[in-house]
């Protein structure tokens, strides 16, 4: 129960500090906003990658999902990379 318990405020405190951020990057400029999610557009293409890719070395053994988590976090940095996942606003 103590565990239960014990993961339950963590998770409360993770989303209550997300959403403080959130809310602080609500004030920000457009180009501020703009830089910042191209930087986390990078560090997940990234993470993904990495996960992907320690996977289909720590098993030893090919697999298809691994290698397609591998293919979608290069194309999500390749993509960032030459621009097309900026949001255009109106």
């Amino acid at each position: 129960m103590e565990k239960g318990f014990l993961i339950l405020i963590i998770t409360f405190i993770i989303v209550g500090i997300i959403h403080f951020i959130s809310m602080r990057t609500m004030k920000l400029s457009e180009t501020k906003k703009t830089h910042y999610r191209k930087l986390f557009w990078y560090f997940y293409g990234i993470i993904f990658m990495l996960s992907g890719g320690v996977n289909l070395i720590e098993k030893g053994e090919f697999r298809w999902i691994f290698s397609i988590q591998f293919i979608i976090g290069f194309v999500t940095v390749v993509l960032n990379f030459i621009g097309k996942l900026e949001t255009k606003t109106p």
